[in-house]
């Protein structure tokens, strides 16, 4: 079974109150309030599938609050909060107090404090946070025929870090050679280790767009959420960063598949009828790359169909 299997499962025994909007199926959860709308959203995560060894404590807190501060961003939502749930196998007085800065840190960057938690034993490092948002217009997964389907930021570091990390781990490189493939490629290893979430760009592009989510598994698969497509790979790649070309050109990796299935890249991707206003309104934040249309039919990169490669949790 994979989660998806899972999901579906659970869906079908649920049921919700009127005050629910939505459900099952979005970056967060929507409750109504007379004319405001409050996000939920929820991510949890385990040391052995989530934090490579590369990572400090402190970047792991990082992460932890920028993937669910992701899923509010998405909604194009302002963050209000985050309670976090704690389990440790054998706690470390240091390991701890590195985390909860890290966990601080992002937290005020993101305008979004830490207002409570649980923690208990677990047989390894686990850790879930719950995040919250507001706004009086909820954006939805789901786009309009005909619109433009553009994304944030470029796309492609995180696949490379992890090859890195599967090279040492498999020997090709050794000490010397990882050491000096990491300073030669430092933003690369700064995405995987210290990623954003877009909140800034989401209040702005509120009103705007017409859909959005993060790109958190991998354009291949979360292509899928602005509903059938046609994406030009000439325009994705003019916005891939010369450092993941040059990477993907010296260990021999397909470029386009590479930024295709790079996930937790935390991004935005976006369909909007307007992509001058959606830039003009993010020109003094982020790049905006208009990269496909959503279409009657069909899910292609250059008239090909393409095979959703995004990650999935299995069992």
């Amino acid at each position: 079974m994979n989660e998806l299997d899972i999901i579906k499962i659970i869906s079908k025994n649920l049921s919700y109150s009127d005050g629910v909007e939505k459900g099952i199926g979005d970056d967060c959860a929507v409750f109504k309030f007379e004319n405001q709308h409050l996000v939920v959203t929820t991510d949890m995560m385990f040391k052995s599938t989530h934090f490579p060894d590369i990572l400090t404590p402190f970047q792991i807190g990082m992460r932890l609050v920028t993937a669910n501060v992701s899923d509010i961003a998405a909604m194009c939502a302002k963050p209000l909060g985050m309670v976090i749930s704690m389990g440790f196998d054998s706690p470390d007085k240091k390991f701890i107090d590195e985390l909860s800065k890290g966990i601080d840190y992002i937290s005020k960057e993101y305008e979004c404090p830490i207002a409570g938690g649980d923690t208990n034993k677990a047989p390894e490092l686990t850790l879930s946070g719950t995040a919250f948002g507001i706004t009086d217009n909820p954006i939805y997964r789901g786009g309009i025929i005909g619109e433009d389907i553009c994304i944030t930021g470029d796309v492609g570091k995180v696949a490379c870090a992890l090859k890195i990390l599967e090279m040492k781990d498999n020997g090709i490189l050794g000490n010397f050679e990882f050491k000096k493939t990491i300073s030669e490629f430092p933003k690369i290893i700064e995405k995987l280790a210290e990623p954003r979430a877009r909140v800034k760009e989401g209040l702005l592009l509120n009103k705007i767009i017409t859909s959005c989510c993060d790109i958190s598994d991998g354009l291949s698969k979360d292509l899928n959420y602005t509903g059938n497509f046609e994406i030009n790979s000439k325009k994705l790649l003019n916005s891939v960063s010369t450092d993941v070309v040059e990477f993907c050109e010296k260990f021999d990796m397909d470029l386009l598949n590479t930024v295709l299935n790079s996930g937790e890249e935390f991004e935005l991707l976006f369909t909007t009828a307007d992509f001058k206003r959606a830039g003009e309104k993010l020109q003094d934040v982020n790049s905006v790359t208009k990269i496909g249309k959503v279409e009657e039919s069909g899910k292609t990169v250059d008239g090909n169909s393409i095979k959703s490669e995004g990650y999935v949790h299995k069992w």
